[in-house]
């Protein structure tokens, strides 16, 4: 009777859930094959399904003690039957002990797992829940279609317990659940990094992922996102699924996933996909521990704000001079560090954000008398309240750009997730994003930040965009980036070329040289309009000819731009045209160029405005 009850309890509570928040909707669902009956928990992908830890009975021949509890073992359940999930199977009969196996993390090539077990096994007929025979981790590699070659993890302990195991996508760490001592209480997280014996020492995760209480079940998903369940964080009872992310070595504070993931009973080991939008988690919310699975909409953020660059340049004026413009006066602007400026109007650039002061000083032309002194104004520059995203001006056609949100300038805002958009939809990310763009163009590059809850219980949502472009070729590029700097008028000199000599040069080839670039040693180079040098330069023309009759010969250049930060890739630029300007003679820079960096050569200096230099040293093998 009693499982007669059971059965018509489970047909009449619903199997489908659904709910929005305002930062994404979710829709639930009990898989098939969890009938209420048993418990099925802890899936992970594997072809095309999921292999599960379940005390389903199955058809081993291998016995146990306890009829009434019965053990855990790994089954797999086919995911790609049209008419559905096929009946789940046990994995493997050689992963079989007379014990409990399981939960397990399968590696992304499918070719190794790491599973929980009983440390003993030997005797057939040991009572499966005897509390001494702690939980260890084993590995087993498939060959040939069958799980072989079991081997304990090098730091199980027989006093404590090693379970629930979790691999990285890219197989260089593993995670679990430990009891052994120095942790924060109860069951504790911790790491291991692949090296050359395996792995190394285990690293607790620290006190902002574990607590008193106990966190187990740990997922490592993409992007250094780690999800976990945990009933020391608080959250709706019992346990309750986290994630938090690893950004510079430090762990986010964890996010509970408070929409239909989480329930009052216990929830726990969930597995998400690659773009975050769908996965599998078990919980208990209905009896018995059952596989749920869940599909997330995609977040989208309906405005993003463009990112400023930030200017720290000011005009000062007096607006007492009238009152004295019958005196022939000076007006001494003091900015402390030596800088001083002298004007009734007068421009200051500031480096950056900080506390600064300035003075204005009015003396008598003729006299030399102070008028006044003036007041001294305290004040404070700030950055402007938004995300950075750090990255090249732009970049070229098939070849891959990085992105960095570092710089997050956000008060009151702890980021939890990353979403970006390089043109086609927002997608789960991590701090620093990597695009390759197959078609040249214009792109708005759009940073959406998710964080926790503001002061009203509302999810807090942000979103950046920054301006970007991308070229077919270098030259391209160049054209295009130093023809706008040329026409906005700014009147950046055209760089002077200079011939240096290094001292391991001998004083043969120094005079030979010397006698082939006379009678100039340096001279201006000047681009036209589209930033192509925009004549031949005999110099440049004996230089080749230099190059080509001495094959020991190499040259290192040097190229420098002066000026504020709109001229700060003009070194890039020059560089790259010098370098043209040698290939479209059939000059070989990598037998010759002793220091060739193409779009990178170069510093900026910004002692003096508006000048270019650049250096051409010769030297020998």
């Amino acid at each position: 009777m009693r499982n007669l009850f059971r059965i018509l309890l489970i047909i009449l509570l619903p199997a489908v859930f659904t709910k929005k928040t305002v930062a994404q909707e979710y829709v639930v669902n009990r898989v098939p094959f969890s009938s209420g009956l048993n418990d099925e928990f802890s899936p992970v992908f594997y072809k095309g399904g999921i292999v599960f830890c379940s005390n389903m009975r199955d058809n081993s021949v291998i016995s146990y003690t306890d009829t009434e509890n019965r053990i855990f073992r790994l089954f797999y359940a086919d995911g790609n039957d049209s008419a559905g999930w096929e009946k789940p199977s046990l994995l493997s009969k050689e992963l079989v002990s007379g014990f409990n196996d399981g939960p397990g993390t399968i590696t992304n090539n499918g070719n190794t797992i790491y599973f929980s077990r009983n440390n003993y096994t030997v005797s057939r007929f040991r009572n499966s829940l005897d509390t001494s025979n702690r939980l260890g981790i084993f590995r087993a590699d498939v060959i040939s279609g069958v799980w072989r070659n079991i081997e304990p993890f090098k730091y199980n302990d027989p006093l404590y317990s090693f379970t629930t195991p979790s691999v990285t996508p890219d197989g260089t760490r593993i995670y679990f659940s430990s009891d052994i001592p120095g942790g924060a209480g109860g069951m504790d997280l911790y790491y291991c990094e692949s090296d050359d014996q395996g792995w190394s020492k285990p690293v607790n995760l620290g006190p902002l992922i574990n607590t008193p209480g106990n966190e187990t079940f740990p997922f490592a998903a993409a992007y250094n996102k780690l999800y976990f369940s945990s009933d020391g964080h608080g959250g709706y009872g019992k346990k309750d699924i986290f994630y938090s992310t690893e950004i510079n070595g430090e762990w986010s504070k964890p996010v509970h996933m408070d929409t239909l993931i989480n329930s009052p009973e216990d929830d726990f080991g969930i597995v998400i996909d690659s773009s975050f939008t769908s996965g599998y988690f078990s919980s208990h919310r209905m009896g018995t521990d059952d596989i749920f699975s869940f599909r997330a909409s995609p977040v989208e953020f309906s405005d993003c704000d463009t990112i400023k660059n930030d200017n720290f340049c000011f005009t000062f004026y007096d607006e007492l001079h009238h009152s004295i413009d019958t005196i022939p006066a000076v007006y001494t602007w003091d900015f402390g560090n030596g800088i001083h400026r002298h004007g009734v109007e007068v421009k200051q650039c500031f480096p950056g954000p900080g506390k600064y002061s300035v003075r204005l000083i009015i003396t008598d032309r003729v006299t030399g008398d102070t008028i006044t002194r003036g007041v001294v104004y305290e004040f404070e520059l700030q950055k402007s309240e938004q995300a950075f995203i750090s990255s090249p001006f732009a970049g070229l056609k098939d070849r891959t750009v990085s992105f960095d949100a570092e710089e997050i300038n956000l008060k009151s805002f702890n980021v939890t997730d990353y979403l970006w958009n390089f043109g086609n939809g927002f997608r789960q990310g991590n701090r620093v994003m990597s695009e390759k763009f197959t078609k040249a163009g214009r792109y708005y590059i759009r940073l959406g930040l998710l964080g926790g809850k503001d002061s009203l219980g509302r999810y807090q949502k942000k979103c950046f965009m920054k301006d970007f472009r991308i070229y077919n070729s270098f030259r391209e590029m160049e054209q295009e980036s130093l023809s706008s700097v040329i026409k906005a008028g700014q009147g950046v000199r055209n760089p002077e070329i200079r011939f240096l000599f290094m001292d391991d040069i001998s004083d043969r080839q120094r005079n030979r040289i010397k006698s082939m670039l006379e009678p100039v040693n340096s001279f201006n180079i000047s681009f036209d309009d589209k930033g192509i040098i925009s004549e031949s330069y005999s110099s440049l023309d004996r230089l080749v000819e230099i190059l080509k009759q001495n094959p020991a010969l190499r040259i290192d250049i040097s190229v420098y731009a002066t000026g504020e930060s709109q001229y700060e890739y003009l070194p890039q630029l020059w560089a790259n045209e010098v370098s043209y300007y040698f290939r479209e003679r059939n000059l070989n820079l990598d037998s010759h160029f002793n220091n060739w960096l193409p779009f990178s050569s170069g510093t900026q200096r910004k002692d003096v405005y508006n000048e270019g230099i650049i250096e051409i040293m010769f030297m020998e093998n």
